[in-house]
């Protein structure tokens, strides 16, 4: 494939509720435009129609990098879309068809709309891929998990990645224990090793894990079969449940926002309350969990749109672990913008607020990846 330099990127997030674009320039890596736009109506049809609106208004860009949320076992690093890769892509969209759908018609409208420019994928659980077999598997038959393909693939990677690589410049170095709470619509804590995750929330599904927005988190595989079996909760109600009612929006009954939760709790509710305290406790162990893989924890990162922006959350998360050193200085956390070290000069772990950049991921990888295939050398991921 001819590729000439690239100078401008649009970078596509095109997830189950809104569509993220941001033209990035290569250069400075500053953002030209950009917006969020919330998909309306209902179907393929209608998310193609506004994915070709917003494609219709950006400015020149010379090649397009997208969010995917499964690369799989065979993805594991940025790759350029090809008619092997979309085939591929497709194959995965059952194992996240909420995700998974909005982001290949991300690449097919652009395919229709502007086929000269090539278009790259980045992969949310590529940075995951370094997990070792003992915490990737599931304790289920080993037939099993070699002929489906059953692993912890984890998420949020790209997000993880950027806080990994913008905690190394922080701090001014590689942290040797650095956990991350990805905090927003979808939740997850990770475990990372000098760079590497070792460890994350989020398993086979983005469905693993913490509490969310309005994803469940863990739940008991027995309490999911009582469902089915005795009261005949059918797989696709069970699906659209877990996915779309549970999380904030179903303890709380009131939103899946925590802002609105937290409003809804100041004013008397029980059951907003509940969730409030309910989506703490499941950070809280999520961190504990991921210090103990660790042996210790040297930076705990918060970022995503509730760790960057609730310092309520951090402050009652942090507070579960002044007994391992973590001390956040309170004004600090109250005042706190991104990127900033939120804990008191005498805490032996550092805090920090991130603020999440999978765009920036997105930009450096499909710039690599062009230049790889450019200069015909062949590309490795870079870990960050």
């Amino acid at each position: 494939m001819e590729m000439d330099a690239v100078r401008r990127v649009l970078v596509l997030n095109s997830g189950s509720s809104t569509l993220k674009w941001a033209l990035l320039d290569a250069t400075d890596e500053s953002t030209l435009a950009g917006a969020t736009v919330s998909w309306t109506g209902v179907g393929e049809v209608r998310r193609l129609e506004q994915i070709h609106s917003v494609l219709r208004g950006v400015p020149e860009f010379d090649a397009v990098g997208h969010r995917i949320v499964h690369g799989g076992t065979r993805y594991r690093e940025t790759m350029v879309v090809d008619a092997r890769v979309r085939s591929d892509l497709e194959s995965l969209a059952e194992r996240d068809p909420v995700h998974m759908r909005p982001a290949l018609e991300g690449i097919d409208a652009v395919q229709e709309q502007v086929p000269a420019v090539p278009q790259f994928v980045a992969f949310d659980t590529a940075f995951h891929a370094t997990l070792r077999a003992a915490a990737a598997g599931y304790a289920l038959p080993f037939e099993w998990t070699e002929k489906w393909d059953l692993r912890r693939f984890g998420f949020h990677g790209l997000s993880v990645a950027y806080s990994a690589q913008r905690t190394r410049e922080l701090t001014g170095g590689v942290v040797p224990r650095l956990v991350v709470c990805h905090l927003g619509s979808g939740c997850s804590v990770s475990a990372v090793a000098e760079g590497r995750s070792v460890d994350t929330t989020m398993g086979f599904s983005p469905l693993e894990g913490l509490m969310m927005g309005t994803r469940s988190g863990s739940v008991d595989p027995g309490l999911l079969l009582y469902l089915q079996l005795q009261h005949g909760v059918t797989p696709a109600e069970m699906f659209e449940t877990l996915i779309t009612r549970s999380g904030l929006l179903g303890v709380s009954g009131v939103s899946a926002d925590l802002r609105e939760v937290l409003s809804a709790a100041e004013a008397g509710s029980s059951r907003a309350a509940l969730a409030y305290e309910r989506f703490v406790l499941c950070v809280r162990r999520a961190v504990g969990a991921m210090t103990s893989v660790l042996a210790g924890c040297d930076v705990l990162v918060f970022t995503g749109g509730i760790g960057e922006n609730s310092s309520r959350v951090r402050r009652d998360v942090a507070a579960a672990f002044a007994f391992a050193g973590a001390q956040l200085d309170d004004e600090k956390n109250v005042s706190a913008v991104s990127d900033l070290d939120i804990a008191r000069r005498d805490s032996v772990v550092r805090i920090l607020v991130v603020r999440a950049r999978e765009d920036l991921v997105i930009l450096r990888e499909t710039l690599r990846c062009a230049e790889a295939i450019r200069t015909r050398v062949p590309a490795s991921r870079v870990d960050g």
